[in-house]
């Protein structure tokens, strides 16, 4: 009699060794997932820096304030929704009236420092042109704190 064919423990075996391979390659896929989003947050955070500038008009008082339960200009609204989707938020602080500067940044989703105590990293533009990653959460309205 010829055997053809796998045995029934032939097709576990196999069937086990591809998911263990398929999941220790899933772990190590993660941090690369996470360095997406954050390149898709910094890109929309520079079109974010854009956007503030054809609303200048010698003050930024069009620009609005974030984060907001009802954004009003379209298209701050889609690159908002798309950083919230990406696992930031975005934040927009103007200075006093006039309101001639602003800060805006998102969180990031890559943590630095000691893996035991990770620090928050944020990605900040603002009006003066300054952009750059800050662990230092921007309240002034005026300057990332780069």
């Amino acid at each position: 009699m010829k055997k053809e064919g796998f045995t029934l423990i032939e097709m576990l075996v196999v069937v086990a060794v591809i998911g263990l391979l398929s999941s220790v390659l899933l772990t190590a896929l993660g941090p690369a997932k996470d360095k997406a989003k954050d390149s898709r947050i910094i890109q929309e955070m520079n079109q974010v820096r854009s956007l503030a500038e054809t609303m200048y008009n010698g003050t930024y008082t069009s620009l609005e304030t974030l984060p907001s339960p009802s954004v009003q200009n379209e298209n701050l609204r889609d690159l908002s929704e798309d950083i919230t989707a990406q696992g930031g938020e975005l934040h927009i602080i103007k200075s006093p009236v006039p309101s001639t500067t602003y800060v805006a940044y998102s969180r990031l989703n890559i943590t630095v420092g000691d893996p035991a105590v990770p620090q928050v990293q944020f990605y900040c533009i603002d009006s003066s042109g300054r952009s750059g990653f800050t662990t230092t959460e921007p309240t002034n309205g005026v300057k990332c704190p780069l």
